[in-house]
């Protein structure tokens, strides 16, 4: 067995801790395996030189701090010395931990001094502080977005409240931002249906210059509104930018204006540098796009009811799955729209359809999936007046979802001409890109305006069918496209009271408190 000094070193050279015995002098008495391996020690020569004579006091801060330690503990001035210090080389980054402690007097020795690799730990604590600061950083940013968003829509949004037309609204919107000192122009381009082309309708300065790009081009405009996607761009601009905002652009930023399906044109605002739209500059103006499209939304929607003109567009649908498409088809026949009822979460339509043969049509249009229940109401010369029960009204309720209303169908085998009508100042390609979404093959005819009269017949509709039920909105649309009213009568009440599944005292009932109504509006109010 070995004698105990001699397993005691064996035990300190297992250890991967540098660690060396010195004596009252500072005399290193002996050193450890992993000591004399880190110094380049391994015949131990190191083993009776001065720790304090070989140690440059004046190489850095550290050796200064490390002997006066040393001789503290040694000098019985403190138990235990410790100090965390860098030691780093060309090839790699260490850090040490110094621990110093005074051994039992009857030792032969009076400290021990030992040399803790703590590289990891430092390691792992400095990217802690260094995620700290990109959290610190990022919480600051997000702090300067939202403070930036809610300033800048807050300010659109407080002068957009304050005018009364979409024009307004444009106007507005491209000089508040004329106004941040990052930006250097904006202008607001609208989509004309007619030629397929995105043309200037608010700039941010009285410029004579104007644009028009074609929806087809490659452009960020031309991209952002076949997208409707935010589209950056830096560096190689096309010239008529520039042209534009009468100096050189570095950057653009194009936003659709898009409130539900609907696009309202596209917000295009320049930057003299490079590097103004990252990211966080990307997000203020998608929000600044968000609130100026639905403040432009919810005023075409206002002037919906009470516009002074209106556009009529004419669309040829050729959806086969279409069921009054599909009942003339396999019929023969030709159908005409009478308008819509609700009825709890479905809605029944009415359609006049030349046939002879009642029956056929009921048979057909039962077995279609879109339609739940079908009614032969009444007949007069050679046409039937039916009720389709649908749950959803087939190009009736994809119109409507665009603010727009539904005037005639006139539906012949394989086609369909609807007539939809909007106010004028309401984008028109909104409308029949809906309409197509549903039915790809949808063709725009035409596109005509027309005056309306003081109360237009939107409003005047609107205003009967909130004061009707539907089941008086029911008796009198059956009543009037039956035949009740014509002289001599094509059908009879009791007829028209089976139809809605009622007695005949409740439908006159029905049908004369929506006479009254109707008369009430008529010449009391319009």
């Amino acid at each position: 067995m070995k004698p105990p000094e001699t397993l005691a070193h064996s035990t300190l050279d297992t250890l991967p801790i540098n660690i060396a015995v010195l004596d009252d002098e500072g005399t290193i008495l002996f050193t450890n395996r992993a000591w004399r391996e880190f110094a380049g020690d391994e015949d131990g020569e190191m083993e009776g030189t001065n720790y304090f004579a070989t140690t440059d006091i004046d190489a850095d801060e550290y050796a200064g701090q490390a002997l006066g330690g040393i001789e503290s503990v040694i000098d019985g001035e403190q138990d235990l010395f410790t100090m965390e210090y860098p030691c780093h080389s060309p090839e790699e980054k260490q850090w040490f931990l110094m621990r110093v402690a005074p051994l039992p007097d009857d030792e032969a020795g009076s400290a021990v001094v030992a040399h803790i690799d703590i590289t990891q730990r430092k390691l792992a604590e400095l990217a802690a502080e260094r995620r700290s600061e990109e959290l610190k950083a990022e919480r600051q940013n997000l702090k300067q977005l939202v403070d930036r968003v809610d300033g800048l829509l807050k300010a659109v949004m407080g002068d957009v409240l304050t005018v009364d037309s979409r024009e307004a609204i444009q106007q507005t919107v491209c000089d508040r931002l004329a106004e941040v000192d990052s930006y250097q122009f904006a202008w607001v381009s609208e989509l004309d249906l007619r030629d397929e082309t995105l043309s200037s309708t608010a700039l941010s300065a009285d410029h004579p210059t104007t644009l028009s790009i074609p929806l087809n081009a490659d452009d960020p405009v031309a991209e952002a509104a076949r997208t409707e996607e935010m589209q950056v761009v830096t560096g190689d601009i096309d010239e008529q930018h520039s042209r534009l905002a009468d100096s050189d652009v570095a950057s653009v930023a194009a936003v659709p204006l898009v409130s539900g399906e609907s696009l309202y044109g596209v917000l295009t605002v320049y930057a003299d540098s490079d590097d103004v739209f990252d990211p966080r500059e990307q997000a203020v103006l998608g929000t600044i796009g968000r609130a100026t499209a639905a403040a432009i939304d919810a005023r075409e929607t206002s002037r919906l009811l009470t516009a002074d003109n209106v556009t009529e567009l004419e669309l040829q649908v050729t959806d086969p799955d279409v069921f009054y498409i599909d009942v003339a088809s396999e019929l023969g026949c030709s159908m005409e729209y009478g308008g819509s009822v609700p009825d709890g979460e479905e809605t029944v339509m009415f359609f006049l359809v030349e046939t002879d043969d009642p029956s056929a049509v009921c048979a057909v249009a039962a077995d279609h999936p879109q339609v739940s229940g079908v009614s032969h109401v009444s007949t007069a010369d050679s046409s039937a007046l039916f009720e389709f029960t649908v749950s959803d009204p087939p190009v009736v309720s994809v119109v409507a979802d665009r603010g727009a209303q539904t005037g005639d169908i006139l539906v012949e085998p394989g086609k369909a001409t609807v007539t939809v009508t909007l106010p004028a100042s309401m984008e028109t390609r909104s409308v029949v890109e809906q309409v197509r979404s549903q039915y790809p093959e949808t063709e725009l005819l035409s596109v005509r305006e027309r005056d309306e009269p003081p109360v237009s017949r939107q409003a005047f509709i609107a205003n009967v069918e909130e004061r009707l039920t539907n089941r008086q909105l029911t008796a009198l649309r059956k009543g009037f496209l039956g035949g009740f009213f014509d002289w001599p009568r094509d059908v009879s009440g009791e007829q028209l009271a089976e139809s809605m599944d009622i007695c005949p005292s409740t439908f006159h009932q029905h049908l004369r408190a929506g006479e009254r109504k109707l008369l009430e509006e008529v010449f009391e109010n319009w």
